[in-house]
């Protein structure tokens, strides 16, 4: 960009000393248009939403979509979408789902301007990455109604008893009020409080883990597991009922991979005592 600034000035200078009359031919001067904007991603189930601003310009006609699996090099083209005209320069946001990406793997993007001349921006500045990840919905009931069906694996996507082996988590119902627990003590939980959306929280926080290894369920709040095997997950209540729990549910299948956060540092698991998972289901005080 400061290239291009410099470049510019020294044309302009140029033209300005060199005067001109009536029979001087004018320069005209067309330069590459702005890069987009204000680029993030949302993560998806075998996809990538992705969001950008388009720049204040009214003659750009079409944007194009680059991923890489290197945050640097490597870009290669993914799509196009096609500009909305835009003549009182107002603030455009475009959307582009990437259909192509599978769960597990993370990739790098970028988009870029092209204007009515044919030229192609710079790739936007922003460093947009992503890791998509499955989701899905699940009714979890009380283990003392159902058993076999109040337990979760997030690995298998499925229901399984509260007590078995391969549970992360699983609901029982208190004193008139559903939990969510840990279904072992290599399992951590949150509860990152009210969301408007499934999508808002993102990320997997590094702290503020529950001490007790279990959770009271309110309706619209979110939940984000960090499973024994080092896995990351979130579950949002959508529904509570006399019996049941319904929850959207998502979970990173690329271990220590916080993204549901780029691997940075590794976080380490949090030391429980030996009242962890500890809970008398028959005294008020449990609530």
């Amino acid at each position: 960009m400061k290239t291009k600034i410099l470049v510019m000035i020294l044309m302009l200078a140029a033209f300005l000393l060199a005067g001109c009359d009536n029979d001087d031919d004018v320069l005209v001067v067309d330069f590459s248009p702005a890069a987009p904007q204000g680029i993030y991603s949302v993560t998806g189930d075998n996809a990538v939403y992705l969001y950008w601003n388009g720049p204040y310009e009214n003659d750009i006609v079409r944007y194009i979509l680059w991923r890489s699996f290197d945050p640097i090099t490597n870009y290669t083209e993914l799509g196009v979408v096609d500009a909305v005209p835009n003549p009182d320069l107002d603030l455009l946001i475009y959307e582009y789902i990437d259909g192509t990406a599978q769960n597990g793997i993370t990739y790098y993007y970028a988009v870029s301007s092209v204007d009515a001349s044919g030229q192609v921006s710079d790739l936007s500045a922003e460093n947009v990455f992503d890791t998509p990840r499955p989701e899905g919905i699940v009714g979890l009931y009380d283990f003392a109604v159902e058993p076999d069906s109040s337990g979760f694996n997030f690995a298998l996507h499925r229901r399984v008893s509260f007590d078995s082996e391969i549970a992360d988590v699983y609901v029982d119902w208190v004193n008139g009020t559903f939990y969510v627990n840990a279904a072992n003590s290599g399992t951590d939980l949150q509860d990152v409080g009210f969301t408007e959306s499934f999508d808002e929280i993102g990320w997997a926080p590094q702290g503020g883990w529950s001490e007790n290894g279990w959770l009271e369920v309110i309706l619209g709040h979110t939940y984000v597991i960090w499973t024994s095997d080092l896995h990351y997950a979130k579950m949002w209540v959508v529904d509570i009922n006399q019996t049941s729990v319904n929850f959207v549910w998502a979970y990173q299948t690329d271990e220590d991979n916080p993204e549901l956060k780029p691997v940075a540092t590794a976080v380490e698991k949090p030391v429980h005592g030996p009242d962890y998972l500890v809970k008398d289901l028959s005294s008020p005080e449990s609530k």
